[in-house]
């Protein structure tokens, strides 16, 4: 049977064989806040409870004893799409940390995990719940954008590069993205799709919040397109922001889907070698879709030696 505590209208589920973690969780989140926690230990339970009633969270490990964190966060966004899902792994991996946010998850946080950043970071969550405000009635033509939107999604022709790829692709782009990785200095390499969907990606993630990341990076196509106007460009390819610490350089990928190609590197790092092999990367995964997208057969580009 679940444990449930607490005296408060938010109810949390936390999912794990952690017996130890989920109790001082547990006792952690009724002292500071007062949330109402219900603790399973396995997929099958968290089934149970989630067909039983709404949270307005779900904390679950990725290794559970019958099914996976990945395979319960499907389910919820399914039945409860409304629900949040926060992701714990034993281990920072690049590959399940993409896979978990292109499922939906609100958050993917990994071992050796502080119980007050844990903490911190669901109160985060609810607080974002709480802020969520239902929007006044849309005008006709908003409404008639939202229509065009949900239409794009659904077609398979106009979907996000995230939501259409093939696990061949998929592999190919990441290949592309751990080779870049490997001839810069670079703290992280993504790349992102026209819906702000993370399509793959490389390097450290524990310093930054993937999600706000992910939509931080994301090309904004109006936006480059009016500056390429005002200036008379017929469109721009590539732009660099640099601060004190850190230098981002994104690069389009317009053919066959709008990418953008993200580099965050230290600032000490020779920007010209950025470039020329970002950019060469950004063309070598244009190839590769363009080639897993139709009627060819796929061939991994030759990537040029580091330089010396």
């Amino acid at each position: 049977m679940p444990e449930i505590t607490g005296e408060r209208k938010d109810r949390i589920l936390l999912v794990g064989q952690d017996e130890e973690l989920r109790a001082a969780l547990a006792e952690a989140l009724d002292v500071t806040s007062g949330y109402l926690t219900v603790q399973v230990r396995s997929f099958e339970e968290a089934l149970s409870e989630i067909l039983l009633g709404s949270f307005s969270l779900v904390v679950t490990e990725t290794e559970l004893p019958d099914l996976s964190g990945m395979d319960l966060l499907a389910v919820v966004r399914g039945l409860r799409p409304e629900t949040p899902v926060m992701l714990i792994d034993d281990d920072l991996s690049a590959k399940s940390a993409v896979a978990s946010i292109r499922l939906g998850a609100c958050d993917y946080l990994y071992r050796p995990l502080s119980l007050e950043f844990l903490v911190m970071q669901i109160e985060r969550q609810i607080d974002l719940q709480h802020a969520v405000v239902k929007p006044p009635p849309e005008e006709p033509k908003a409404r008639a954008k939202s229509v065009r939107d949900r239409e794009r999604r659904l077609n398979r022709a106009t979907r996000g590069a995230a939501l259409v790829l093939k696990r061949d692709a998929f592999k190919a782009v990441n290949q592309e993205l751990a080779r870049l990785l490997g001839h810069i200095r670079a703290h992280f390499v993504g790349l992102i799709d026209a819906d702000g969907n993370m399509v793959g990606a490389a390097g450290t993630l524990d310093k930054y919040d993937l999600v706000l990341l992910t939509h931080a990076l994301a090309i904004d196509p109006q936006a480059t397109s009016t500056l390429a106007s005002i200036l008379h460009e017929d469109k721009f390819h590539s732009t660099y922001l640099e601060g004190d610490q850190s230098g981002v350089y994104i690069i389009e990928v317009r053919e066959p889907f709008l990418l953008s190609l993200a580099v965050i590197c230290p600032t000490d790092v020779k920007a010209g070698m950025v470039w020329l092999y970002s950019k060469r990367t950004a063309e070598n995964i244009a190839q590769i879709l363009r080639e897993t997208t139709g009627t060819g057969t796929l061939k991994m580009p030759v990537t040029p030696r580091p330089l010396e």
